[in-house]
């Protein structure tokens, strides 16, 4: 078959192509309107090789079309909530500031022992700062893996792995697994920050350098390597909280709920919280070891102490107790003979040796709640460096703590203002856009919308209102249809009764019609109601919107047609041709013959259920008949010539004082 002989023209997408062909060919005729009745359906003659199931799938999508339009949009492919995003960093954050609360009960077992000069690690409080330090260490192990799992390496390497070309079963899963893991770790500095932060320092300070802290030979370097492992385990700690709060602030608003300003509030106070505890903890463990220098010191100047017993299960430390309460005085204290500092109070108040953990606690935070919050002015340390560079390090950070602290509680502060302001400003726009809420019901009605399909298209015509709203443009709903989505303005011209009332009155321009559709007015018909009675003036023309109309319809010869209209169709067209004229007017524009046309109604119109209407009245169709009055009588007289003479021909009819010409109607 010649493709080029077959014109075919789609007038509607959603409507059935008319093909035009050659009347010699009937075959060919027939096989095009096959084609133009499924215009999306593809032709497999030419394609031999092509699958009906491609074809079956896209009818299906065809036929589902229609049903679909007003439904409201469902998204294919959704974005799931994340796991990682909404509930994991959040409980991964509350794990990281419990962790910096854990670590300092480590710096809270060493003891004294004043009245015999020794150290005591306590036993309790080690085994319970071990056990939750490892509990702790849990949540940065489960983020490594949650970090490697989600890491492009390892999303390869499983992509690979159920690929059985691009991976052969004979090769050892091991030896690629390791490589994947070791490249994802090395790839990603949050994972070597975690890896970082759970080395058991601490536990290597306690349970191997305290253990031998009996002997003070070495003191010094000792002290150093403790201090240097149990405050270098805070750095990644901290930075680490800090980069898992920047990562909440990136996930997008939509994707996570936001947090109260109460909740942010607290989190940052108690950032002052966990310094202070911290301060309060290292400045216990620094007292202890200032102690142990003034033992070390006053036992190279006296020749009878023994510098390798100060372990309190070695059972002859009573030799050092003469010496060190004379060289090293704690109540009261002796600057004099050795300055304590700044750990004079802890020293003189016995808290060193007490296992009163919540007065040992209390009063250590105090103490660093204190100064940080004073930036310790009231501080007066002895000579010594690093005691003076610790107080140092109280005065910067309670100042940075106390900057941080009063700058994010005004950013919040201006937050919830415009936060406030934003939502003031919705909500005089959405009682705006609520304002043409009514308006926008009655524009889908006389569109030929049913109200059950009003909830998903009022939706997207508010959503253009407001859009108008927010940029101080005027509404006009008839400028809204072309900014909908392409199915539903093709739903709407295809219910609009405009649409119809072009089909059905296809002699009159567009202006007129537009004129007609301006009048309708929605009414519901309960079941059984007479929308048009039989034998009386007709008195009104129905578009129905949404169920069915029984139409009977007599002639004059007796018989009786019956009948169901449904959405789309017209019920009493024929109020238009007859208007306000009387039989003397017709009979004086178009002779006795027209009279026949102007009979009494026939038609008996009743709602078969619940219908939904826009109805247009006599008077009403009289207004527009006065306006448009030389197209209406053209377009009436040019009925009656298709139905008396089925040739074309030109008429001119004299009507007061002005020519009507009805040849280009007809």
């Amino acid at each position: 078959m010649d493709n080029s002989e077959i014109a075919v023209v789609i007038k509607y997408p959603e409507e059935k192509a008319e093909a035009t062909l050659p009347a010699e060919n009937p075959k060919e005729k027939a096989e095009a309107t096959s084609l133009a009745e499924n215009p999306k359906e593809k032709v497999t003659s030419n394609n031999p090789d092509s699958s009906s199931k491609d074809i079956r799938e896209e009818s299906a999508v065809e036929d589902n079309h229609e049903s679909n339009i007003f439904s409201p949009k469902v998204d294919k492919n959704p974005k799931k909530e994340s796991f990682l995003q909404n509930y994991w960093k959040k409980i991964f954050v509350a794990s990281c500031l419990c962790g910096v609360l854990v670590d300092p009960l480590f710096l809270y077992v060493p003891l004294i022992k004043d009245d015999v000069k020794c150290l005591i690690l306590d036993q309790k409080l080690k085994i319970a700062a071990v056990i939750l330090r490892s509990v702790t260490d849990l949540f940065y192990i489960l983020d490594i893996i949650f970090r490697i799992y989600g890491s492009e390496n390892y999303s390869d390497f499983i992509k690979q792995l159920l690929t059985p070309h691009k991976f052969p079963r004979s090769r050892p899963i091991r030896r690629s697994c390791v490589p994947t893991i070791a490249k994802a770790i090395w790839g990603s500095n949050d994972i070597l920050i975690d890896i970082f932060a759970i080395l058991p320092l601490p536990q290597v300070v306690i349970l191997i350098f305290f253990s031998n802290m009996r002997d003070l030979r070495s003191l010094t370097t000792r002290m150093f390597i403790m201090n240097l492992f149990a405050l270098s385990q805070y750095v990644p700690r901290v930075l680490r909280i800090y980069l898992s709060c920047s990562e909440l602030k990136k996930i997008p608003k939509d994707e996570i709920k936001q947090t109260p300003i109460w909740i942010k509030a607290i989190l940052n106070f108690s950032m002052y919280i966990i310094a202070s505890h911290v301060f309060g903890a290292v400045w216990y463990f620094f007292a202890i070891q200032r102690m142990m220098e003034c033992w070390h010191s006053a036992c190279r100047k006296e020749d009878g102490c023994d510098s390798s017993s100060f372990g309190c299960h070695d059972h002859h430390t009573f030799r050092n107790i003469k010496i060190l309460n004379d060289l090293c005085p704690i109540n009261p204290s002796d600057a004099k003979m050795f300055d304590l500092g700044i750990f004079t109070s802890v020293l003189e108040s016995g808290i060193t040796g007490s296992t009163n953990y919540f007065q040992k606690f209390s009063n250590c935070f105090w103490w660093g709640l204190r100064n940080l919050s004073s930036l310790g002015s009231n501080l007066e340390p002895s000579v010594n460096g690093w005691e003076n560079l610790f107080t140092t390090s109280i005065s910067i950070i309670g100042l940075l703590l106390f900057l941080y602290l009063i700058g994010n509680l005004q950013m919040y502060m201006q937050f919830e203002n415009a936060k406030r302001e934003e939502h003031n400003r919705k909500l005089r726009l959405t009682r705006r856009t609520e304002q043409f809420g009514p308006e926008i019901e009655l524009w889908l009605f006389k569109n030929g919308i049913p109200t059950k399909s009003h909830k998903e298209m009022k939706s997207q015509v508010s959503e253009k209102v407001q859009q108008a709203i927010e940029g101080n443009r005027d509404v006009n709903l008839d400028n809204v249809l072309p900014t909908l989505p392409a199915d539903f303005q093709s739903r709407i011209k295809k219910c609009s009764p405009l649409t119809k009332l072009k089909q059905v009155f296809s002699g009159l321009d567009e202006i007129a019609l537009k004129e007609m559709c301006q009048y309708l007015k929605p009414k519901k018909f309960m079941k059984n109601d007479i929308i048009i009675e039989q034998g009386k003036p007709l008195k009104k023309m129905v578009f129905i919107v949404d169920g069915l109309v029984d139409i009977e319809k007599r002639h004059s010869d007796g018989s009786c047609n019956t009948s169901q209209r449904g959405a789309g169709e017209l019920c009493g067209q024929d109020l238009l041709l007859r208007g306000s004229r009387s039989n003397g007017e017709y009979a004086e524009a178009f002779g006795q013959d027209l009279l026949c046309e102007y009979r009494p109604n026939r038609e008996h119109a009743k709602a078969f259920g619940d219908v939904e209407a826009l109805v247009i009245m006599a008077e009403d169709m009289e207004s527009v008949r006065s306006r448009f009055k030389e197209q209406i009588d053209a377009y009436e007289y040019c009925l009656h010539v298709h139905k008396s003479e089925p040739k074309r021909h030109k008429v001119r009819v004299r009507k007061r004082s002005h020519d009507i010409d009805v040849s280009q109607s007809c």
